[in-house]
């Protein structure tokens, strides 16, 4: 698809820019998955894509970019590690929807601090300043992701902040 008119330098630049983090976090999520016992980046994120709470397993087809049959066979074996548990949608009695479990949540709250961890070593030679800088750049971007319906404003809740106890008996 060609774009309808021409981008400007600073749209090409920006592009480049949010390009080359994907890149960052790519490896940062690497990095993470290999310090703790998630196993990979695709779990690590599919356990991240349960965090705001139970959803539907077509959801995490589409969210994960996973074939139904790919995110089947996932699930199954994260259920038999009891990362996850399936359980019935009370909307909709064919649907199933994942949970995580507290082992689940356990894992994925390793995963989030060895990405922490792993980004802050990597952005460490930059001053607070730049880092706050970066910080709010995201939050924008974080609001337009939001606000333009890319991704559900619960998803993008989900944070790395510890759950309380509420929401973690709750999540069980």
């Amino acid at each position: 698809m060609s774009p309808t008119r021409t981008l400007t330098a600073d749209e090409l630049a920006l592009a480049e820019a949010v390009f080359g983090m994907l890149s960052l976090f790519k490896n940062v999520a690497l990095d993470a998955s290999e310090k703790c016992s998630v196993g990979s980046p695709e779990r690590g994120r599919l356990l991240w894509s349960l965090k705001a709470g139970p959803v539907r397993a077509g959801w995490l087809a589409q969210v994960t970019k996973l074939s139904p049959s790919a995110i089947t066979e996932t699930v199954e074996g994260l259920e038999r590690e009891h990362l996850v548990r399936r359980e019935s949608d009370a909307d909709d009695r064919r649907a199933v929807r994942v949970a995580l479990t507290a082992e689940g949540r356990k894992q994925l709250h390793q995963f989030e601090l060895a990405c922490a961890a792993s980004l802050a070593e990597r952005l460490a030679p930059l001053t607070a300043t730049q880092r706050q800088r970066i910080r709010a750049a995201f939050e924008d971007l974080r609001e337009v992701i939001v606000t333009k319906n890319f991704m559900p404003s619960s998803q993008a809740d989900a944070n790395l902040r510890p759950s309380t106890r509420k929401e973690a008996v709750h999540a069980r």
